[in-house]
């Protein structure tokens, strides 16, 4: 097996003792990062090693997604997408313009549409049906938690007027009461998305083939995949023929929890690319939907105080049983109230997961009471947040909110606390790209720099937490942290060579630096031919 040391004057290791030497060498072998440290020194150490000169201006880990849907990031590549509609009718012109492109006979997926700055409302079924009758259609909203659907789509799934709201969702309805409308929220899309889902399956593989080259052109290295069976199977496909060249920590859906207990299933099992995560469960939905679950109504609807997805008492049920079976949890959960319940059902079952050695999280973590947010670090509980969520939702935020006084995607007040972190994306919610979200967490801005100064600037982070977050912070939610998240000795050799270093730019340009090349296992996975 080759030794390879690779070189580059700028190795950044958050955390060294300020005046000590600078790395600008790692050594690997097998994969595995054997040293860290002066290029003279180890290459004394390893006189036969091939050597590689890393391009670009600095060294960083690889980036690790705490929270990403990879498969739906695969289907979405041609899928339509609605994200630049600004009406009802510019998204169903571009709905137009997606099938005479790609005619055909199967379901119509992706979407991404944001209906909350749309004149008029919410769009219908009967919108669609004017631009699509004879095929099935189910277009996501921005938030990932309502579906748009037309008639027929309605109909391949049994929704009618007889149809009454399911546990944790809600069929919303024409003016006259009775009718399905054509937006479905949280539980009441499943079947939806199911169905539509199922079509791409055999051709997922493939998909998600293309999707990995874009995801390592970006850095990534390792992922924490909270999509479904489908796509643990088509990454275990990839594996099996030699073609997975990116780690995966895979979550598993609810509705697989009991398949996974009884295949003794446990968090943190399996090999070096691909671990057993943790069950996905939701106590809520967002708030974008009007549907996060919040301790008092919506500022801008009265009456609505969310949606609880799953009752804190089946929710903590849930969790003692996958605990009790080595089998850690990953809760969504958007609203203070939502937060809260999740937080009492960990609490209820804390015993067990310190004895199973677990580390229970909270994904998303967006809108905290402030009595709770001492209770995280309290509890060992992870909070999973995406920080371009912020920067995306922060006028929707003070619409929804009002003035109550919350900690809103807190992360400076998280870490302050002492409780643990990680970053992700939600993609394909929002982009994948880690820099995205560096950005994001330093500044408290949008790509285009609003809100001037950021949106609650306190919670600000520096550089080097942000890209920890996106690294060191992922690995320790997932409980791999002795074997990644770092570029240290007896790591995976997962690291990126980026194009500017993040210390030497204003912070505006942070999402403006991407990936020279990105080193995963010891070998270039991706170089940039710029």
């Amino acid at each position: 097996m080759v030794t390879t040391l690779y070189t580059h004057p700028r190795i950044l290791l958050p955390g060294t003792a300020p005046g000590a030497q600078r790395a600008d060498a790692i050594l690997v072998k097998r994969g595995t990062i054997t040293a860290v440290g002066e290029r003279r020194a180890l290459r004394d150490a390893a006189p036969s090693a091939r050597e590689v000169a890393l391009p670009g201006a600095a060294i960083v880990a690889g980036f690790h997604d705490a929270h990403i849907h990879t498969g739906s990031v695969a289907r979405d590549m041609d899928a339509v997408d609605l994200r630049a509609a600004r009406h009802k009718q510019e998204a169903l012109d571009t709905l137009r313009g997606y099938l005479t492109e790609r005619p055909g006979t199967g379901w119509v997926s992706g979407g991404y549409w944001d209906a909350n700055g749309w004149p008029g409302g919410l769009p219908s079924r009967h919108d669609l049906d004017r631009v699509c009758a004879d095929r099935p259609v189910a277009l996501s909203s921005l938030d990932g938690h309502s579906i748009w659907v037309n008639s027929l789509g309605l109909r391949r799934v049994g929704i009618d007027a007889a149809s009454p709201d399911p546990a944790g969702g809600l069929i919303l309805r024409d003016a006259d009461g009775r009718e399905p409308s054509g937006v479905l929220r949280e539980s009441a899309a499943d079947a939806v998305i199911e169905l539509a889902e199922r079509e791409l399956n055999d051709a997922l593989p493939a998909l998600l083939e293309r999707a990995q080259e874009r995801l390592l052109a970006m850095g990534l290295t390792h992922l924490t995949d909270l999509d479904g069976e489908s796509t643990r199977l088509s990454f275990e496909s990839m594996r099996a023929a030699g073609r997975l060249k990116l780690r995966v920590h895979k979550g598993i859906p609810h509705e697989d929890l009991d398949r996974a207990i009884d295949e003794g299933w446990r968090t943190g099992s399996g090999d070096r690319w691909i671990t057993t995560g943790p069950v996905k469960l939701f106590s809520d939905g967002a708030l974008g939907s009007h549907s996060a679950h919040m301790l008092s109504d919506f500022a801008d609807d009265p009456g609505n105080h969310g949606v609880e997805v799953l009752p804190v008492e089946e929710l903590a049920a849930l969790v003692v049983r996958a605990n009790s079976r080595g089998i850690a949890v990953a809760t969504h959960a958007i609203g203070d109230r939502a937060n809260r319940n999740v937080l009492d059902a960990y609490a209820a079952a804390v015993a067990i997961t310190r004895a199973a050695g677990l580390r229970n999280r909270i994904e998303h973590a967006q809108h905290i009471a402030r009595d709770d947010i001492a209770r995280f670090a309290e509890l060992g509980v992870v909070a999973s947040l995406q920080p371009t969520h912020c920067t995306t939702d922060f006028r929707l935020a003070r619409r929804r909110l009002g003035d109550r006084a919350l900690a809103n995607y807190a992360w400076r007040s998280l870490l302050n606390s002492g409780a643990r972190v990680a970053f992700g994306s939600d993609a394909p919610i929002e982009p994948a790209n880690p820099m995205y979200g560096v950005h994001a967490a330093v500044t408290r801005q949008n790509r285009a720099s609003e809100p001037v100064g950021g949106f609650e600037p306190d919670e600000r982070l520096g550089v080097d937490e942000a890209l920890g977050l996106y690294s060191a912070g992922a690995a320790y939610a997932a409980g791999l942290e002795t074997v990644t998240g770092r570029i240290a000795a007896g790591n995976f050799a997962d690291f990126v060579a980026l194009d500017a270093d993040p210390h030497a730019v204003d912070p505006a340009a942070l999402a403006t630096i991407s990936a020279a090349a990105t080193i995963v296992d010891g070998d270039v996975v991706y170089a940039s031919n710029r």
